[in-house]
């Protein structure tokens, strides 16, 4: 193979790679476990796609981004039609089946499913269920997921079941990483730098220069480690 080769087979790399991204972000982005049976299609045909524009030398790149921007476009109108027809959304993407109800299982939804009792029993496990009595209600979601409701004498407490108040839950701000403060998180937390050095030499420190990470939480207040 030559300087030549080497160089088109970059080209069709990089080629690929953005279109790839252009795609997906135009037809929305998922989690991999939300993932429906027609996302995988979808991806798996994109990767075909991939795949012989890189390594088939009579490829042309023109007719790749062609083939790609109209299974986008196909893409694009199954999404929207699907969204105006439920039936088809459902056909498609499929539905959520109620495998759980009252604490027992529904063994006509499991077959629906395609399930087996094992395969309950290991979902339900997953999030540290080992009874199937422990649940109201069980849902198989069309990515596969089990989403569970728990029946009331197996829930966790709430800060409001046992009256209590609870602290508002805030996010820290990051104020100094690596010995470098950041100003625009230090201004909107609506702090300066004179309060920044008073609360470093409170911590028992010289400036910024000798901070590996500080941060600010309203609940917990300033946070310091050194270098």
């Amino acid at each position: 193979m030559d300087e030549v080769s080497f160089g088109l087979i970059a080209l069709k790399i990089v080629i690929g790679f953005i279109s790839l991204f252009i795609v997906l972000a135009i037809t929305g982005r998922i989690g991999v476990s939300q993932l429906t049976s027609i996302h995988f299609v979808f991806i798996l045909l994109l990767d075909d796609f991939l795949g012989h524009i890189i390594y088939e030398k009579n490829e042309n790149i023109l007719e790749y981004l062609f083939a790609v921007s109209l299974w986008t476009l196909f893409m694009l109108g199954i999404q929207t039609v699907s969204r105006k027809f439920p039936r088809l959304r459902q056909f498609l993407q499929g539905r959520p089946y109620s495998i759980i109800q009252n604490g027992q299982l529904d063994r006509e939804e499991i077959r629906k499913a395609r399930l087996d009792v094992n395969q309950v029993m290991s979902l339900l496990r997953k999030q540290g269920i080992f009874s199937v009595r422990e649940v109201e209600f069980g849902l198989l979601e069309p990515d596969g997921m089990l989403s569970v409701a728990l029946k009331a004498s197996h829930r966790n407490p709430t800060m409001e079941d046992l009256n209590l108040s609870g602290k508002k839950i805030t996010l820290p701000i990051p104020l100094i990483i690596d010995g470098k403060i950041m100003r625009k998180s230090l201004y909107e937390a609506g702090f300066d730098e004179d309060w920044m050095y008073q609360e470093l030499k409170k911590s028992g420190h010289g400036d910024e220069k000798e901070i590996f990470y500080a941060e600010w939480d309203q609940n917990s207040g300033f946070y310091v480690s050194a270098k």
